[in-house]
């Protein structure tokens, strides 16, 4: 199944190619999302960054940074 093309401007917040562990850390309770099957230590980086932006207005449904 492809997927469909996107804007210049837009980017797919998932890739088909990553496979993706949520973990949660019984001692202080806190939730940690694994992402393995980056090429190298400047995808991961790249990707964290990008997560780090996008997650949040997921998360909290709001297009604003805060």
């Amino acid at each position: 199944m492809s997927r469909k093309k996107l804007e210049e401007n837009e980017e797919f917040i998932s890739r088909d190619d990553l496979e993706i562990e949520v973990v949660i850390d019984e001692e202080n309770n806190d939730v940690y999302v694994k992402f393995t099957g980056l090429e190298d230590r400047d995808s991961a980086n790249e990707y964290a960054e990008f997560l780090a932006t996008t997650l949040p207005l997921l998360l909290f449904e709001t297009t604003t940074l805060q």
